[in-house]
């Protein structure tokens, strides 16, 4: 478990390295414009939707090692098309490879875990596993700064050397195969026979309890994930003070960090519908927060938008740790990689639906009936989690499986 963890840091250090630079590789060193750029940056969620569906039936039917390692090689080939390919149909596959490779990772990292870990510290293990995550990706975008502020992209040298950073990320790949190649035992595949599935992917959407969570993720996803993407831009935009989303990212950054030891001893104590619930709880003030610095009231902008970043980074954590627990602790061991597939889906949706609300919030110059959405989904959310007692154990299968490769 630990080299998987370990391997999962690496391969952090590489995406942080690489993607909050995308765009101005596509448009210092590929040459397309910025309006370019960035709507074909934007084309990874939407090979990642359909990669999913693939995932869970691979994961499934030939282990979540098979499927990781596989995910993680085409990840590292799409980041160098993108990086040394030429012209902008190179470009939009290199985006569109990498998005199909991280549909297939992480699913089946989520998979491996939940096999190799107990089920007594699952929940602390994907907490861990989110803090490592984000800490890898913060020194790997470190790293990155420091190159881009002493060789700047709009310089030759800089455009030589830009590119060289998806090469180390596409290296973090190849670290992150032979780590996760040694992680944990390799369980014997069964005959072909044994391999036959009745249902699929219809026989896990009639759980009930997994509806219910996967509602309540898409939900929460879109109040935390979807719509922190988008709106903070869109609050310090409209009050002239852009600098208030440095803040903000730095707010959120330092309570992913600080509050990962209190969230770990949470993971032991409570539940993870507890966690959801919690969670909820903390993005829907995260936003109320906000609500009257639309009017002119209240804190402004900036220590509004600082405060909601703190809570909702807290909130972050919760979430990491409680989806896949609970996804988990429901799926049977035949079906295991479709419910972390469909748990993947759940916030690929959350993250997407989040942006087109607010985009559509800005259409309709009513920022404020934004907020007061967030609020009402994370009620939502929370009634899918309460009105009915989420089973924690799979229900008995009647499907001829096994326990999958780990």
């Amino acid at each position: 478990m630990w080299l998987l963890l370990s391997g999962d840091l690496v391969l952090a250090m590489g995406v942080g390295l690489t993607q909050p630079y995308a765009v101005v590789l596509l448009h210092e060193v590929r040459g397309f414009s910025l309006a370019v750029s960035t709507g074909i940056w934007a084309l990874g969620p939407v090979i990642t939707i359909v990669g999913n569906a693939v995932a869970g039936p691979l994961i499934d039917r030939r282990g979540g090692r098979l499927v990781m390692v596989t995910g993680l090689a085409i990840v590292g080939a799409g980041l160098l098309v993108l990086a040394y390919g030429p012209g902008l149909v190179s470009a939009v596959a290199g985006v569109m490879i990498g998005g199909l490779g991280w549909s297939l990772v992480i699913p089946a990292m989520g998979t491996r875990l939940a096999i190799l870990a107990p089920e007594s510290i699952r929940s602390r293990v994907f907490t861990f596993q989110y803090v490592i995550m984000n800490l890898g990706m913060a020194i790997g975008a470190a790293l990155g700064a420091v190159a881009l502020a002493r060789m700047p992209p709009d310089t030759e040298t800089g455009r030589f050397v830009l590119p060289l950073l998806w090469v180390v990320g596409a290296f973090t790949c190849v670290v992150a195969i032979v780590l996760s190649m040694f992680a944990g035992r390799q369980m014997p595949l069964k005959s072909q026979d044994d391999h036959v599935r009745r249902g699929g992917y219809r026989r896990a959407l009639r759980d009930r309890t997994l509806l219910r969570v996967l509602g309540a993720s898409v939900l929460l996803s879109t109040v935390g994930l979807g719509v922190y993407n988008a709106a903070p831009s869109v609050l310090a935009l409209a009050a002239d003070d852009p600098a208030a989303l440095g803040w903000a990212g730095v707010a959120n950054a330092a309570a992913v960090v600080v509050g990962a030891p209190i969230a770990l001893r949470l993971a032991n104590r409570i539940s993870a519908r507890t966690a959801l619930l919690c969670t909820a709880a903390l993005w829907a003030l995260g936003w109320a927060v906000c609500i009257p610095t639309v009017f002119g009231m209240g804190l402004n902008t900036r220590a509004a938008l600082t405060v909601a970043s703190v809570l909702i980074g807290f909130g972050e954590l919760l979430l990491a740790g409680a989806i896949p627990t609970l996804v988990n602790g429901i799926a049977p061991d035949d079906l295991r990689g479709r419910y972390n597939a469909l748990a993947s889906l759940s916030q690929t949706l959350g993250l997407a639906a989040g942006p087109l609300l607010t985009s559509a919030a800005v259409v309709a110059r009513s920022t404020d009936y934004l907020l007061y959405t967030t609020i009402v989904l994370a009620g939502l959310a929370c009634l899918l989690l309460v009105l009915n007692p989420v089973r924690v154990t799979p229900e008995p299968s009647t499907e001829v499986g096994d326990k999958g490769v780990v």
